[in-house]
């Protein structure tokens, strides 16, 4: 079995890189088969939601302060592991006709009150594209509990691009 890529957020920060971009650069140099191992002092949720859709099994553990947590490629899902959140049967495609938000400049909460409201206006199959001044942690995680497919793209100013798709 293949090394796993581990990776301490704390270094990253120390180094003022952006954690985001980072972190999917990473990500995207991984072989087939290999592990990813995020060692944090939170739960890095973007992240998760990116993994599992990439056909990622995901496990936690929080030893002291720190959130160890570990990307596995699952190569034969079975029903549990779909049921469990492992992988999506089937992801959505991000496409449709687009609707762009400009959400810079704006102090939160109002980009994420803006994404939600515009959201709820559009019609189903809509992509609704924001473009907000760094990743929208918050907003991911409600997207993901609400069931939205979505895909993000940090930006090289650090700013990043979200594309969400009205599916119900």
């Amino acid at each position: 079995m293949e090394e796993p890529v581990v990776v301490e957020v704390k270094s990253i920060l120390k180094q003022g890189l952006s954690l985001f971009t980072h972190m999917m650069d990473t990500v995207n140099q991984l072989r087939p088969g290999q592990r990813l191992i995020i060692k944090s002092t939170f739960n890095p949720r973007p992240l998760i939601s990116q993994m599992r859709r990439r056909g990622y099994q995901v496990t936690q553990e929080k030893i002291d302060r720190v959130v160890i947590t570990t990307f596995t490629p699952i190569t034969n899902p079975d029903s549990s592991e779909l049921e469990s959140g492992g992988m999506a049967a089937t992801p959505l495609p991000i496409e449709g006709p687009e609707v762009f938000v400009d959400n810079r400049g704006l102090v939160p909460p109002e980009p994420m009150q803006r994404t939600l409201a515009k959201l709820e206006e559009v019609a189903l199959g809509t992509v609704v594209v924001i473009h907000n001044d760094r990743v929208p942690v918050f907003l991911l995680g409600q997207l993901d509990d609400d069931d939205y497919p979505y895909e993000t793209q940090a930006q090289p100013d650090n700013s990043a691009l979200v594309r969400i798709l009205k599916s119900h």
